[in-house]
């Protein structure tokens, strides 16, 4: 245990200030006190150098042998308009908490809000400006993860826009201008098609074929439906609920959205086998050990390879070695939000109103479902039929004689 010095002064009667003790003969009151770990002690009954001076010794030995436990000094009252101070409000009892965010939420802001610490050395809010928020964006374009991989440039927006969000917050806006912001390239949205999902459920045996068309059944993110248990299916209305379960698995529903789905005849029957071969009232996809199963993708792309729907041109990690995906389940090509994006898709596809693919979906606002259908408008019939007008426009003042070239 490391020596806690003990010093012995003396305190005057008037002035109430502290001297060092010597040793020398001090008139009969005099308080003598000992300082030690940041504290003062009064030492009661002492009444000369000699005996304060034993006492300060055997204060230092009962410190050092654990017998009296040094005092804690009092904590420095925390800086309120300190980052740190400010930042750990936010992540803790401020916007978190007033917007209970989930779990992946809550580690992106922490990452993002670590990231711009390391980048800017400043200590205060009011200190922060535009020049912070313009080198956080090239110390994120610079930046290495522990894989030494560079992040691409959608991280780098989203990295960027938690921090402008949390400034914001505190009162410190429109720090950058628009053209300052990161720049991405959006994802145009995609779907799988028909004949490439028929030759899936083609190669799946039972329990692979009843994920594959849960996911195309009912459109559930991959918590939904890593979460979705037996007493959530009603048989009688061929309907399925998803909503938060926090006490059983501590998981919940994004933003809240509880909601209940019709399924087809098909995906009805299809579940009601798959229940007859593993009874139970739990989960409906678990692992082997009963628990929610976090690699239902993993079952899709071992179908998909086997099928030999795999782009062939993917290097990913299998049993820690870097593979191609002509050889092994690692193509990225496959991904379950995209099978979500599918089921919107079909629904359209089969008559359904925006509006009720919106509620089933779970989307908050109708702008997301648009996305999602932008792939089927491009493909629609109608679409398709005024790309062919817009081409016949030239074609019909060229002499009839004129042909495609072969």
């Amino acid at each position: 245990m490391r020596k806690i010095k003990v010093t012995l002064y003396i305190r005057h009667h008037k002035t109430q200030k502290y001297e060092k003790a010597e040793n020398i003969i001090y008139p009969h009151g005099t308080i003598f006190v000992l300082r030690h770990a940041g504290k003062w002690e009064t030492l009661k009954n002492c009444t000369n150098y000699q005996e304060g001076f034993v006492a300060a010794m055997q204060k230092e030995i009962d410190l050092l042998v654990g017998k009296v436990k040094p005092p804690h000094p009092k904590p420095k009252p925390r800086d309120s308009q300190a980052l740190d101070v400010l930042i750990d409000v936010y992540l803790t009892t401020g916007k978190a908490a007033e917007k209970n965010w989930r779990k992946h939420t809550l580690q992106a802001y922490v990452l993002s809000l670590k990231l711009f610490c390391e980048s800017c050395k400043k200590t205060r809010l009011e200190e922060i400006e535009g020049d912070d928020l313009r080198a956080f964006k090239v110390f994120l374009r610079k930046y290495r993860t522990k894989a030494g991989k560079p992040y691409d440039p959608r991280s780098i927006w989203n990295h960027f826009n938690n921090v402008v969000s949390f400034l914001n917050e505190h009162g410190k806006s429109n720090l950058v201008k628009a053209s300052d912001w990161p720049k991405y390239e959006a994802k145009k949205v995609v779907c799988y098609d028909e004949t490439v999902m028929a030759r899936l459920l083609q190669f799946a045996d039972d329990d692979e074929a009843d994920v594959l068309e849960f996911f195309l059944g009912v459109g559930f993110r991959n918590g939904e439906a890593m979460h979705a248990e037996w007493s959530d299916f009603d048989y009688q209305n061929r309907e399925i609920k998803t909503y938060s379960k926090e006490a059983q698995y501590g998981w919940q529903v994004k933003d809240s959205e509880e909601r209940i789905i019709g399924i087809s005849d098909r995906l009805d029957e299809r579940l009601r086998a798959r229940h007859l071969r593993h009874p139970g009232n739990g989960l409906i996809f678990p692992n082997t050990k009963g628990k929610p199963d976090k690699h239902l993708l993993r079952v899709i792309k071992c179908v998909a390879l086997r099928a030999g729907l795999n782009c062939g041109k993917c290097i990913g990690i299998h049993e820690r070695k870097r593979v191609s995906c002509s050889t092994h389940p690692v193509c990225r090509k496959w991904i379950l939000h995209t099978l979500r994006k599918t089921w919107a898709s079909f629904q359209a596809r089969s008559g359904a109103d925006v509006r009720t693919i919106q509620a089933d979906a779970g989307h908050s606002n109708l702008e997301t479902t648009l996305n999602y259908l932008a792939a089927e408008e491009r493909r629609s019939e109608r679409r398709r039929a005024q790309i062919n007008a817009a081409d016949a426009r030239v074609r019909k003042h060229m002499p009839q004689s004129a042909s495609l070239p072969q």
